[in-house]
């Protein structure tokens, strides 16, 4: 973590700076400011959890079978989990990778880690001091290897972003074959399996299923299963081949429906609902395969289609199984071959079908430092802050940095109206009720106490609508309206929801193949900002720019639309100030609307050529000053009674909130910030 003497360096450094341009309204003074200055305080890591993505059982450092596991943090870690004991035998930083989706071993025993946000493909080779190598991206294009698939030669087959590419990595001559884009417009390949002779490659969004001849490249597009349509707005999310068979998973992270494919006979001969992924296992004794159906550990017999249930119950949302091999424990409790394997939070699971024991051990494997992916200040002062990936809720003390962190979903929205917290969570754009004085029970994430009350609970899930983001939440009286981002379509919805009661009103269209990003509220009018791209950034945009639109309350209706800012693609942030002047930030432009003429009255250019959605703001009330967050890294204090703004701190941030007594909070990564601004 960076120190605060140096972080007050840089400040004092700041004072200095010249005021940034402003183009305000006629007669406004712009002020020369006076001598001002910031301490910034390091507040720590509020969330902090384990989450296990991708991972396989093969050989261990010292040859012994090991359940190999990706530990999300900064940097990920490769962990090697002793399946006997639950203890971590070997840990190993993947330099400048955040996590992996993708880990797969070849027949020799090197273990491969495709990156996510990187695109990195990392190698460890047997042996007990083997280091992890970086061998650098396969294909410079993408950024994202989704899954990765070992072949009986040792080659590496992978999936990737944003280009919906597959590649094949030769360790024995160091070559990478490029197998080109899967469909043309396609972004995703999600999931990837081999054979001998092919590849197999599923995509998101649509659903598209294609077999890849390795020597040719020919590559045929399979049809789907009777009972999935056109596959439009699905994902084929995991993908396994076993003994002539490939199963495909549709649908999302937590479940979907498994179709069982006979590539000899080119034909689909089973769809099982309610599976969840990521594998499915090699054939064990009798044939069978297994794999988490309605929340248990099955085993499935391909030729017969039949199911044995196991007593591993895994209670909870997500379930995933993160690996999954059989293998031989030096133990007579546990004869011949014994199916382990690991769940996202680090719990090992263990099946023996010989015996029909069973258990779920927790590992030691540390909790990671967790990004932050949503920052708020409440009208009381606390400070909220909501985890990016494997998630979480923390409750920050603005005065100590003391934070009390529950296991939650991925947080990407959170607003504090009088006694209770309202939540954005990812997927499906659901919205939750929290009570603070009451105890925490959770049963998807995190349970309390058999019989409590859930809290938070949850009031809304818009996965009917296509919905994934809940990026938006704003105080509306006596509701609550949140706005959301799609998930394989275009076009967010805007949800107000009654406080007392719950009930809610789901509205979409609103703005034309455009996602809510940004709401406010002031008297009885919801206003909104829209960014052009959807939760994914698939489908390629219908719209050009984005727009800012009002919706009546009480009306039940939309009022107006109009484009705020000329060229931007989005307006992620809205204020409104105490003389009721709407302010938003849109392509590095600050803008002010008199919501009475809805019109643009005054402009500030913070920043050139910020044509992302990156911006947060934050008013200080009682000041009646402006917080601009820009470009990631810039923030700008104006005065709204002079129009004089000046930059007050440059350094890399995504989130910033407003205390009601002037301080300000950021987040960067996984640390959080306070920052006294006086002067």
């Amino acid at each position: 973590m960076t120190n605060r003497r140096t972080l007050l360096r840089s400040a004092v450094a700041l004072t200095a700076a010249p005021a940034l341009p402003v183009a305000w309204s006629a007669g406004a003074a712009t002020a020369n400011p006076a001598a001002s200055w910031v301490t910034v305080d390091p507040f720590g890591i509020p969330l902090r959890d384990v989450l296990l993505i991708g991972g396989t059982v093969a050989p261990g450092p010292t040859g012994e079978p090991v359940l190999w596991s990706a530990v999300s943090g900064e940097p990920a870690r490769l962990a090697a989990i002793d399946p006997a004991t639950g203890r971590t035998v070997s840990a190993q930083d993947l330099t400048g990778a955040p996590g992996s989706y993708a880990v797969a071993a070849a027949p020799d025993g090197t273990v491969y880690v495709g990156a996510y946000n990187t695109g990195d493909l990392y190698r460890r080779r047997p042996g007990p001091d083997s280091p992890v190598e970086n061998l650098g991206r396969p294909l410079p294009s993408e950024t994202y290897i989704w899954r990765i698939a070992v072949d009986d030669a040792g080659v590496v087959h992978g999936g990737t972003f944003p280009g919906a590419r597959v590649f094949a990595y030769d360790p024995a001559t160091g070559t990478t074959r490029d197998y080109g884009q899967v469909l043309p417009g396609a972004q995703y390949v999600r999931s990837l399996a081999v054979t001998a002779d092919k590849i197999y490659a599923g995509t998101q969004p649509d659903a598209h299923l294609f077999e890849i001849d390795k020597v040719s490249g020919e590559r045929r597009e399979l049809p789907l299963p009777d009972g999935l349509g056109t596959g439009t707005g699905q994902t084929v999310y995991d993908l396994n081949a076993h003994d002539g068979r490939v199963y495909a998973r549709f649908g999302s992270a937590t479940n979907g429906r498994l179709g069982v494919y006979d590539i000899a006979g080119q034909r689909w001969t089973d769809l099982i609902d309610d599976v969840a992924g990521l594998d499915v296992s090699a054939p064990g004794p009798g044939g069978l395969v297994y794999l988490t159906r309605a929340g248990r550990l099955t085993g499935y017999h391909p030729g017969t289609r039949r199911f044995t249930d196991t007593p591993l119950v895994f209670p909870g949302r997500v379930v995933n199984n993160r690996g999954i091999g059989w293998v031989t424990l030096a133990d007579r409790d546990w004869p011949g071959r014994t199916l382990v394997g690991l769940l996202w939070r680090g719990d090992m699971f263990r099946w023996n079908p010989v015996t029909g024991r069973a258990d779920v051990v927790q590992t030691d494997v540390p909790g990671a430092p967790i990004p932050i992916a949503a920052l708020h200040v409440g009208p009381t002062g606390t400070v909220w802050v909501g985890g990016y990936l494997n998630g979480g809720l923390a409750r920050v003390d603005p005065d100590t940095g003391v934070s009390t962190f529950q296991r939650f979903a991925q947080v990407e929205s959170v607003l504090e109206t009088g006694d209770r917290v309202w939540v954005g969570a990812y997927p499906d754009s659901r919205l939750y009720r929290y009570d603070p004085a009451a105890p925490w029970h959770s049963p998807e994430y995190s349970p309390g106490l058999p019989g409590s009350a859930d809290n938070p609970a949850k009031l809304l899930d818009l996965k009917s609508a296509d919905q994934v983001r809940a990026r938006a939440l704003t105080d509306a009286g006596d509701k609550v309206a949140y706005g959301t981002m799609p998930n394989t379509t275009l076009g967010g919805v805007l949800a107000i929801v009654d406080k007392a009661t719950g009930a809610s009103r789901v509205h979409r269209p609103v703005v034309t193949d455009q996602s809510i990003v940004s709401l406010t509220h002031v008297n009885g009018l919801l206003v909104g900002g829209t960014s052009i791209s959807g939760g994914y950034s698939v489908p390629p945009p219908t719209q050009t720019e984005a727009k800012l639109f009002g919706w009546d309350v009480s009306g039940d209706a939309k009022v107006f639309e109009f484009v705020p800012v000329p060229g931007a693609t989005a307006i992620p942030a809205l204020a409104v100030d105490r003389t009721g002047l709407l302010w938003g930030l849109a392509g590095g432009q600050l803008f002010a609307v008199d919501l009475a003429s809805r019109s643009v009255v005054q402009r500030i250019q913070l920043a050139a050529g910020v044509a992302d959605s990156r911006g947060k703001l934050g008013y200080d009330a009682p000041r009646h000053l402006l917080y601009a967050l820009v470009r990631g890294q810039q923030v700008v204090r104006v005065d709204l009674a002079t129009g004089a703004s000046r930059q007050v701190l440059e350094q890399p941030a995504e989130y910033l909130a407003v205390h009601p007594d002037g301080r300000v909070f950021l987040g960067a990564g996984e640390h959080l910030y306070r920052l006294t601004v006086t002067g």
